[in-house]
């Protein structure tokens, strides 16, 4: 089937790292990128969903099906008012998980998210793997929309 001037195809613009090189993470904890905020218009051109790919590795393999939580902490809310900053018992925005797999090889895990914060901070929360999430792991994100074939 040939592609049409009139279908829309997924558009993909520069990836943007948000971490590259993160602090462990325990069980039942939370971290923060810390490289990078990401904006969907400054880093985006203004397309409102993403894909981030999440590198890690466990020195001793996770219970199988468990996740890591992606959370936002979004900036400028009203004017310069941010988010209150996520804690372990309060993550207001949730943006999605990624399953791990029990392997202490690496694992990347994208995830793909609709209407992403305009401007956000991004946190990891280490949901119940049962094991602490090895340093240097990285988190990316790149923008995501639809648009014409043309």
């Amino acid at each position: 089937m040939a592609i049409g001037t009139n279908d829309a195809i997924v558009k993909l613009g520069t990836t943007k790292t948000l971490e590259a090189s993160g602090n462990s993470i325990a069980n039942n904890t939370l971290e923060l990128a810390n490289d990078a905020s990401y904006s969907i218009a400054a880093d985006g051109a203004n397309a409102p969903d993403a894909e981030f790919v999440l590198a890690l590795i466990f020195a001793t393999a996770p219970t199988e099906g468990a996740s890591i939580g992606l959370y936002a902490r979004e900036l400028d809310v009203d004017g310069t008012g941010d988010e209150e900053v996520p804690e372990t018992t309060f993550k207001p925005h949730f943006i999605g998980s990624f399953p791990v797999n029990n392997v202490t090889t690496a694992q990347y895990i994208k995830l793909l998210a609709q209407d992403v914060p305009r401007v956000a901070d991004y946190y990891l929360f280490n949901n119940g793997t049962g094991q602490t999430v090895s340093a240097n792991w990285t988190l990316k994100v790149t923008p995501r929309t639809l648009g014409p074939a043309a």
